[in-house]
C-alpha cells in the first residue's frame, strides 16, 4: 500500500511538473512572437502607441535625477622612478 501511495504521489509531482513547464513555454512563445512583430513594426519606422490604461500609470512630473559632471581635467599622478616613495 505504501509502496502505490509512493508511486501514485511522484506520478502526479511529475505530471504536475510537465504541466508546469508546457504552460511555460507556451507563455514564452507567445511573448517571444509578439515582440517579434513589435521589433518588425519599429524597424519598418512606426511607433507603437501607448494604451490610455498605460498613459495613467504614468507619473504627471517627472522624476529629478541627479546627474553626475565631469571633472575639467584629468587628474595624472606625477610619474615616480621606480622604487621610490611618494
Amino acid at each position: 500500500m505504501l509502496t502505490f501511495a509512493l508511486t501514485v504521489l511522484f506520478t502526479l509531482t511529475g505530471l504536475i511538473a510537465v504541466a508546469v513547464v508546457a504552460d511555460c513555454l507556451i507563455k514564452a512563445h507567445a511573448a517571444y512572437a509578439q515582440l517579434m512583430r513589435e521589433g518588425e513594426v519599429m524597424r519598418a519606422g512606426l511607433a507603437l502607441q501607448a494604451s490610455a490604461v498605460e498613459m495613467g500609470l504614468r507619473s504627471k512630473v517627472a522624476p529629478r535625477r541627479a546627474v553626475a559632471t565631469r571633472r575639467p581635467g584629468t587628474l595624472r599622478q606625477p610619474m615616480l622612478p621606480f622604487g621610490a616613495a611618494a
